[in-house]
């Protein structure tokens, strides 16, 4: 055997996986389906499952960014020292429109993953660093923040052009966008401030800054 991936379709609850091989002939073969819990003693059972199928080192797990729900795993596996890949999603669609399948089951997509992970070389999923990690998290607060004050502003203009909407409507949207201003701009402090932590970090958000200028 050349390589073996093991393919894993996440959910909320489950991760379906499938385990195959290639040999230099470039001959697939998918070996086995099994499906665990998305949880810490899932993680263990499919490291457990892994090593009873007698793995190579060039074993390889494969899956989708598919949410927040590939986080944990994806931790676990590196922690662990194993070799992990994380897809974004319009290139495994990409590759499915490629096999020209219609069926669409975890089963199946689990396979679709084993598959690309034997046929493509992939880039290792590297663990961020703790500052990137926050910024992350800043990041999407700050999005949904502003996505929730366009939202309050929308359904005030909507109540200024209404008839007789009550005041007391309006005061509370009003106080709604003032709260949500606050809470952005107590975003984009935290943000400066961690960027200013990290002297690597504050050079390149400095250059890509001027850049988008």
């Amino acid at each position: 055997m050349k390589k073996q991936c093991v393919g894993i379709d996440i959910s909320k609850d489950h991760l379906d996986c499938c385990i195959g091989c290639i040999d230099s002939d470039q001959n697939h073969k998918l070996q086995n389906n099994k499906r665990f819990s998305n949880n810490e003693t899932g993680f263990k059972a499919l490291q457990h499952w892994v090593s009873d199928l007698q793995v190579t080192e060039n074993l390889m797990y494969v899956m989708e960014a598919t949410g927040v729900y590939y986080e944990n795993l994806i931790y676990y596996l590196t922690e662990n020292d194993c070799k992990a890949s994380v897809l974004l999603p319009n290139m495994v669609k990409h590759y499915v429109k490629s096999l020209n399948i219609k069926t669409k089951t975890d089963k199946v997509d689990a396979e679709v993953l084993c598959r690309l992970g034997l046929e493509r070389r992939l880039r290792f999923w590297q663990k961020p660093s703790g500052i990137m990690r926050e910024l992350k998290f800043l990041s999407r607060e700050y999005r949904e923040i502003k996505y929730k004050i366009n939202q309050v502003k929308n359904q005030l203009h909507a109540r200024f052009y209404s008839y007789q909407c009550p005041e007391s409507t309006e005061q509370r949207l009003k106080r709604q966008i003032v709260l949500l201003e606050t809470q952005a701009l107590e975003i984009e402090a935290k943000i400066r401030t961690l960027v200013m932590t990290d002297r690597s970090f504050m050079i390149k958000y400095s250059g890509y800054a001027r850049s988008r200028e």
